[in-house]
């Protein structure tokens, strides 16, 4: 898949988290109003906070996608892993804020209201969000995009928070209510790890970290694999974003002429961007 069809599913998926994610903050706005649950709270405070990190994505991501210029001659793939810092942020305020609320809850423990009405928006929730998850998860695999794949990871903590949320909501249906707290200070658990994974990966954008082994290895046959390669060396790789940056040294015989040389670096080229094709490869031609 070429580079543009790559940048129309990213701002599909992009747009798709901000429509659920808003659709989702109304309804649990008034499960909450109605029930005055601890953990339909909770559950408010992430959408909240995922409103407001997918709107960061979405701007982030159209940067990201523009190509390179004079002032960024590598493009500007890096933008993602700031969104993720960005993201990370909104997330952690929000569970700092529901471990305050979580507390004064579990010290003093409140009946609730509107059950039946609360559980079916938390089924629709955890219903509609795995769609999306579906939907993002497939973009991430096609693209490589480190911004979609933030945020169908922090999407897939909501579908397990919203069906903790539900089990809280029966629990409180027959008077247990003690479970309703302890559940939102299990989804702050979740939030707090969120934020852990999300940090890791936009460091090791940020800070040019090597592809996957596994990648590299798929190189190595790769390069191999063409006729008249003789081997390579100084090997480096980078990920940013959707984009790798390939670089390396390749070995050719000494004695044959410089057009078959090049032809056969192109055949390297071309057997590399077959199967990363965002890839960007830089190849230096050494005679053995």
């Amino acid at each position: 898949m070429t580079t543009q069809p790559h940048a129309v599913l990213i701002k599909r998926a992009a747009t798709a988290s901000i429509v659920v994610a808003t659709t989702l903050l109304i309804a649990k706005l008034a499960a909450w109003y109605a029930s005055d649950s601890t953990s339909v709270l909770s559950s408010l405070l992430d959408s909240l906070m995922d409103i407001a990190a997918s709107v960061v994505n979405f701007f982030a991501i159209r940067y990201a996608l523009m190509p390179a210029d004079d002032d960024h001659p590598f493009g500007h793939t890096k933008a993602e892993g700031l969104a993720a810092l960005i993201q990370s942020a909104f997330i952690l305020g929000s569970a700092a804020a529901l471990l305050i609320y979580v507390v004064d809850r579990l010290l003093n423990p409140q009946p609730l209201a509107a059950l039946p009405e609360s559980i079916g928006v938390m089924v629709f929730s955890a219903l509609l969000t795995t769609a999306l998850v579906m939907y993002q998860r497939w973009v991430a695999r096609v693209t490589h995009s480190l911004a979609i794949k933030a945020d169908s990871a922090h999407y897939y903590g909501d579908i397990l928070t919203s069906l903790a949320v539900v089990v809280a909501l029966i629990a409180a249906w027959f008077e247990q209510f003690w479970l309703d707290p302890l559940v939102a200070l299990l989804i702050a658990g979740v939030l707090l790890h969120s934020v852990y994974e999300i940090i890791r990966e936009a460091l090791a954008v940020l800070m040019d970290q090597a592809m996957l082994p596994e990648d590299e290895q798929a190189l190595n046959a790769l390069i191999h694999s063409i006729d008249g390669v003789q081997g390579f060396h100084d090997l480096k790789t980078r990920q940013a974003g959707a984009v790798q940056f390939i670089q390396f040294h390749l070995d050719l015989k000494g004695d044959q002429s410089l057009y078959r040389a090049h032809q056969i670096g192109e055949q390297v080229e071309a057997a590399i961007v077959a199967q990363f094709p965002r890839a960007e490869v830089l190849i230096h031609h050494d005679p053995v």
